[in-house]
C-alpha cells in the first residue's frame, strides 16, 4: 500500500456554538462545548489513516495535558506519531467560535510556532508522499519549504502543499517565498480565496486561470476547492470541474483537511485526478455531518457512499 507522511501542525480545537458573538465587555452563553484534536497537519495524517492508508505524522506538540491528549487519539487511530516532538512549549490550541455554519477561529500557536527543519529528522520520512499544510501558520519552516521538497525529491517523494489563509493578510512578507516553493510543489490544493490572494488576483477571477498560473510557474497538479461550489482539477493537459456532495451540514471544521486526504490517498494509489476530486469530495462531504475527529470517515463508509451515487471508491 502506498504510504503517506504530513509535516505541520498539531493542537487541540476548543468549539464553542454560540448564537452571537459577545461585545466587548460582555458575555455570551455557549449551547455546546467540545474537545478534540486539531491542526491541519493532524488531522490531514487521521483522515488518512481512518481511510486506511499507513500515515506519519512530524510535528511538535507540549509536555502537557493538550499534548497527550491530541497523541493517544492520533494512536488509537493507528497514525503513526513517533516523529512528533514532545518539548517544554504548550501545545497549540484553537478556540472555534460556531454560529449555525459559519466559523470564527482564535488559535494559540504554541509549539507549532517555533517548529523548524532542526526538529525534522528527515531519514525517518517513509512515505509516497508529503503533506505540507498550514504554510501561513509555521513560521519556523517558512524558509525552509523549498529546501524540505528538495529533499524530498531527492529521495524521490512527492510533495503536496496546502498554504492554508493567511491570519496576517497576505502580505509580501509571508508571500513572496511561495513563488520560490510553488514551482518545486507536485500537488497544490489551495481554496480559491486564497489562491486569488496568493496570486493578488481580483476577487472574480476564475478558478481555470489561476490553475493555468500555477501550473505555468511549474506546479504538476493543482485542485482548487471552492467549499459547496466544488472543485477545480488541473494538469497541464487537462482541466475539469468536480461538483460537490449535497449534503446536510453540520460543522464544516476540517473539511478542506478530509478533501486533501481523500485527495492524496486516491492520487498517490493511482486514480485519475477527477476520481480523486470525487474521493475527497466525498470524504469531505461526510466529515461535515458531524463535529471532531470521530466524524471523520472510514474507507468503508466514503465506499459506500459513493457507490450508493454510482462511483467507484477508493
Amino acid at each position: 500500500m502506498p504510504r503517506i507522511a504530513t509535516i505541520g501542525d498539531v493542537n487541540v480545537d476548543l468549539i464553542a456554538r454560540i448564537d452571537r458573538m459577545p461585545e466587548l465587555g460582555k458575555q455570551v452563553i455557549t449551547r455546546d462545548f467540545q474537545t478534540h484534536g486539531g491542526g491541519c497537519s493532524a488531522n490531514f495524517s487521521l483522515s488518512c489513516a481512518r481511510l486506511g492508508m499507513e500515515t506519519q505524522l512530524f510535528g511538535k506538540v507540549g509536555d502537557d495535558v493538550f499534548g497527550t491528549y491530541v497523541l493517544v487519539e492520533l494512536e488509537d487511530n493507528h497514525v503513526d506519531t513517533k516523529n512528533v516532538r514532545l518539548t517544554d512549549s504548550k501545545t497549540g490550541v484553537t478556540m472555534a467560535m460556531v454560529q449555525g455554519i459559519e466559523r470564527s477561529f482564535i488559535t494559540f500557536r504554541g509549539a507549532n510556532a517555533t517548529y523548524c527543519l532542526n526538529d525534522i529528522d528527515v531519514s525517518k520520512i517513509h512515505a509516497d508522499i508529503v503533506h505540507l499544510p498550514s504554510y501561513f501558520l509555521l513560521d519556523g519552516l517558512r524558509n525552509d519549504y523549498a529546501k524540505i521538497i528538495d529533499i524530498l525529491h531527492a529521495a524521490k517523494i512527492q510533495a503536496s502543499f496546502d498554504t492554508g489563509w493567511d491570519p496576517r493578510g497576505f502580505t509580501k512578507e509571508t508571500v513572496d517565498p511561495l513563488f520560490d516553493i510553488l514551482p518545486r510543489v507536485d500537488v497544490f490544493l489551495p481554496n480559491i480565496d486564497e489562491v486569488r490572494n496568493i496570486l493578488g488576483m481580483n476577487h472574480d477571477t476564475g478558478p481555470e486561470r489561476a490553475a493555468e498560473v500555477l501550473l505555468d510557474m511549474g506546479v504538476k497538479v493543482v485542485a482548487i476547492k471552492m467549499g459547496k461550489d466544488g472543485c477545480w482539477v488541473a494538469t497541464k493537459e487537462h482541466i475539469e470541474y468536480v461538483p460537490a456532495f449535497s449534503v446536510e451540514v453540520v460543522d464544516t471544521t476540517g473539511a478542506g483537511d478530509n478533501f486533501n486526504a481523500g485527495f492524496i490517498s486516491s492520487y498517490i494509489s493511482g486514480k485519475p485526478l477527477n476520481e480523486c476530486a470525487v474521493i475527497g469530495s466525498a470524504t469531505a462531504a461526510l466529515k461535515i455531518g458531524g463535529v471532531g475527529w470521530s466524524t471523520y470517515p472510514t474507507r468503508k463508509q466514503v465506499n459506500t457512499f459513493l457507490q450508493e451515487r454510482g462511483y467507484t471508491g477508493l
